[in-house]
């Protein structure tokens, strides 16, 4: 389990891709491509984060679509944070109330981790020749 440190002096221990559950991975997979559908959309509409001129494409998002932005990195804390030394483990309604940098470096590495990908031989074993994402 990796262990992360806060920018607050705080630190988290995360569970591995191998550790996640299968129904964690669907609430996760779920979030993220309810966050892929906004940024396409995004996309065709012209928004690009370089150009401000684009910018109103996105102030005009509705409230569900900003919402699809917002859930992924929820869904990845929430689902992947096995302890920390912050008190109570997040939940769905708390995961938000963090402040912005440990939210933002949570995120950053539970989408890291949950991005790995394992590989594994024709006996089910994990393959130490295989490729790793590091």
């Amino acid at each position: 389990m990796p262990a992360i440190e806060l920018p607050n002096g705080a630190s988290a221990i995360i569970r591995t891709k191998a550790e996640v559950s299968e129904r964690t991975t669907r609430n996760i997979s779920r979030a993220y491509m309810k966050a892929a559908g906004t940024a396409a959309k995004l996309a065709t509409s012209g928004f690009d984060d370089t150009k401000p001129e684009t910018w109103g494409v996105f102030a005009d998002l509705s409230d569900e679509d900003r919402a699809n932005l917002d859930g992924y990195q929820a869904a990845l804390i929430v689902g992947m944070v096995s302890s920390w030394s912050l008190g109570d483990l997040p939940t769905d309604d708390t995961a938000l109330d963090l402040p912005k940098a440990v939210f933002d470096a949570l995120a950053e590495a539970c989408a890291a981790e949950f991005a790995k990908t394992e590989e594994f031989g024709p006996d089910g074993v994990n393959d130490p020749k295989a490729p790793t994402a590091d």
